[in-house]
């Protein structure tokens, strides 16, 4: 692989890693830390692994998108640690910027201006009505939808049957649309 193509690989998960630290991060966490630069975080760590990234699956990723999540879950908890230690009077490093930047944003090769900023005010459209939904209602989307848990998994971590999943599920993607403008 080269790094254009790895470079490629993870910017097709930009979106989606977005929305999984929204869901696993607090809006006080995101006041301290901008979700940009979480994601930024998340891409070098991914991109200085020491077993490298995940070869190409063929099957959309998923791979590559499970070392992602993982990390991604990684990266919000050491970000949730060092902000309670600020708190408690310890010293906290701040996030660097990667060098990761939106220049190397391999739909910039292809997309122009107007393409990508109508994409970054949708991208931000969605997030914000992800940030309205009720909790359980987030929670049940990231579970499923960001984290790839499987409805019995969900109902496990959620304490509710797997039927009460499917329900919830189905009624937060509902609201998720009707909160975007759907």
């Amino acid at each position: 692989m080269t790094a254009d193509t790895d470079g490629f690989r993870l910017g097709r998960h930009e979106r989606r890693l977005r929305l999984l630290v929204l869901h696993l991060s607090s809006r006080s966490l995101r006041a301290r830390a901008d979700p940009d630069d979480i994601v930024q975080e998340i891409y070098v760590r991914a991109w200085s692994a020491p077993s490298g990234l995940p070869a190409d699956d063929g099957e959309g990723d998923l791979e590559l998108w499970r070392f992602l999540a993982h990390i991604a879950r990684n990266t919000v908890i050491d970000i949730a640690r060092a902000a309670r230690a600020q708190k408690r009077g310890g010293t906290v490093e701040r996030l660097a910027r990667s060098d990761w930047t939106r220049s190397s944003d391999p739909r910039a090769e292809t997309a122009g201006p107007l393409t990508r900023a109508m994409a970054a005010e949708t991208q931000g459209e969605l997030e914000a009505a992800f940030d309205r939904l009720d909790p359980e209602h987030r929670r049940v989307i990231g579970l499923r939808q960001f984290e790839g848990l499987s409805a019995a998994d969900t109902a496990e971590r959620m304490g509710r049957s797997e039927s009460a999943v499917h329900s919830l599920y189905r009624r937060a993607l509902a609201a998720w649309t009707e909160a975007f403008g759907g």
